[in-house]
């Protein structure tokens, strides 16, 4: 099996016997539960850490659970490398991920985008067998009188955030977006659910391009940078209205069509069959129909076992089999992504 984009940063290991008694003896103060909201239901998570600045925005991030909610799973985020807690070396430079405990704990803890990355795996690994959890926008269109709910997914830097902004500045097309880039669909019954966050962790970059002057219209306290980044001006949280206006919604939608943005050269082929389909979307690195580094175009993803690849195709071959998909090469300007969306979504 490959590795992914985030594994070659960071990789998901499993520790064997003895994960929980790593922890034993070390004083972590802050413990914070998020509700994670899932299509007739949540999952709550549990981010135990002795990084105040981690908590405070993981707090900020998610909507609460409440302090007596049992959680589905637990990320332990630890500040400094294992030897600061007088463990071995061995524990760094990796997500020790137990699937028996359904715990991940994880050494020299410095960055909230790994948390990120961390609490999306653990969501997708915790998640019952009708959930499958996509990266990308879940978001309603319309043309006319006809409204189609929509998954845009596709691997990091594909054009996916260039795609809804330009959606954004039809006014005619209605986008109602349902989740930013993250998110739940029920394989059973095809709806999306808001993921339920209250502040939204963004880059600059992509937030700008959703809001152009956002930063001279922004209300106060809609937006906080994110300070455990080396660049603290690359990345925010943000609350989804001062960026998405009166497009957010949280009101679910059902989808019905699945559009997968890539880049490749204008003369690309889309895969034909359902099969094809599948295989482009779990392979991974410079092979096969489509080039991306990231399996199911989801870095998160915990792959620690072949089981958990297997458990993800499945999920892809029943949301496949219920959806129409488009794939979307983003090989020329913005106009003509947002006209080749809309010809293969409401034509």
């Amino acid at each position: 099996m490959g590795v992914s984009y985030y594994d070659a940063l960071l990789p998901v290991r499993e520790p064997g016997a003895g994960l929980a008694s790593v922890l034993a003896g070390v004083r972590l103060p802050y413990r914070v539960l998020a509700s994670i909201c899932v299509p007739a239901g949540r999952i709550v998570v549990a981010f135990v850490s002795d990084s105040a600045r981690l908590s405070g925005m993981f707090a900020a991030n998610w909507a609460p659970a409440g302090a007596d909610a049992v959680p589905d799973a637990t990320l332990y985020a630890l500040a400094r490398p294992a030897g600061a807690y007088g463990l071995d070396g061995r524990w760094d430079g990796a997500r020790w991920w137990s699937r028996d405990h359904k715990m991940m704990v994880v050494f020299g803890f410095g960055s909230y985008r790994l948390a990120k990355v961390c609490v999306r795996g653990i969501c997708s690994a915790v998640s019952g067998d009708d959930i499958v959890f996509l990266h990308g926008c879940a978001l309603s269109v319309s043309a006319g009188t006809d409204r189609r709910g929509v998954v845009i997914t596709g691997s990091s830097g594909a054009g996916k955030t260039t795609l809804v902004a330009g959606l954004l500045r039809h006014p005619e097309y209605a986008a109602a977006v349902l989740n930013d880039d993250w998110g739940a669909i029920s394989l059973s019954r095809g709806d999306s659910a808001g993921t339920g966050e209250r502040m939204l962790h963004m880059k600059t970059g992509s937030v700008l391009a959703l809001r152009p002057g956002f930063f001279t219209s922004a209300p106060a306290g809609s937006y906080s940078r994110d300070l455990s980044e080396r660049d603290r001006a690359a990345r925010m949280l943000v609350s989804p209205e001062s960026v998405y206006g009166t497009a957010w919604s949280t009101s679910a939608t059902v989808v019905e069509h699945v559009a997968v943005v890539v880049r490749e050269p204008p003369d690309w082929l889309p895969p034909g069959r359902e099969g094809e389909a599948i295989r482009a979307l779990e392979s991974e690195g410079e092979v096969g129909l489509v080039h991306h580094h990231e399996a199911f175009f989801n870095g998160s993803l915990i792959l620690t076992a072949e089981d958990d690849k297997l458990r993800e195709e499945r999920h892809y071959r029943q949301l496949l089999g219920r959806t129409t998909v488009s794939w979307i090469n983003n090989c020329g300007t913005a106009e003509a992504l947002v006209g080749n969306f809309i010809s293969a979504v409401m034509g």
